[in-house]
């Protein structure tokens, strides 16, 4: 098994890209509401939604896996209840992996009949099947997101055993006291 490349973000980096992104592609863009996919999205799509001028944002949740066990394609475990018909939508998450998550959204929110649909992730991966609309950087390795300490902590263990998961996290950048917060 090949080893595994990290890329950890910052706060300020994460932040910076999202700005940088919203400067460069999306300022101007009309949106009506914004559709987070849940829980990836919900970061990004709260300083979007600051920037286009407090737009709503809506959440649709989907599952990837089962019984520890990747799936075909996302599941939708929960929609959003919001009317859709004849509006602009931004659907937002943090990464376009696969891109199997947008094309699901996607065709549900073309079921609801609006107007028009753009989709957003600050990161893609160069073998993602969709390309979002607005998109910043490409990071081929598995990123960890700053708001990912317990996920990462909690991974870490599993692969590496607790005290080399510590270890492994000081190395890729995190400060002690988050550290200190996981285990």
């Amino acid at each position: 098994m090949l080893p595994i490349h990290y890329h950890k973000l910052s706060w300020n980096q994460f932040y910076r890209d999202c700005i940088e992104l919203y400067k460069n592609k999306v300022k101007g863009t009309q949106i009506d509401i914004i559709v987070s996919i849940t829980r990836g999205g919900n970061i990004v799509s709260r300083i979007y939604s600051d920037l286009l001028g407090m737009i709503p944002i809506s959440n649709i949740t989907m599952t990837s896996y089962k019984n520890m066990k990747k799936l075909k394609k996302p599941v939708i475990t929960e929609e959003p209840t919001r009317d859709f018909k004849g509006k602009t939508l931004l659907i937002v998450d943090e990464v376009s992996d696969t891109g199997d998550t947008f094309k699901v959204a996607i065709d549900y929110f073309k079921k609801k009949k609006t107007k028009k649909i753009f989709t957003l992730s600050p990161y893609i991966k160069s073998h993602t099947k969709f390309t979002p609309d607005f998109w910043q950087k490409n990071i081929d390795v598995w990123i960890i997101f700053p708001h990912d300490i317990r996920e990462t902590a909690d991974g870490f263990e599993k692969m590496f055993g607790k005290k080399n998961a510590r270890e492994k996290m000081l190395e890729l950048g995190f400060e002690d006291w988050e550290v200190d917060s996981v285990f």
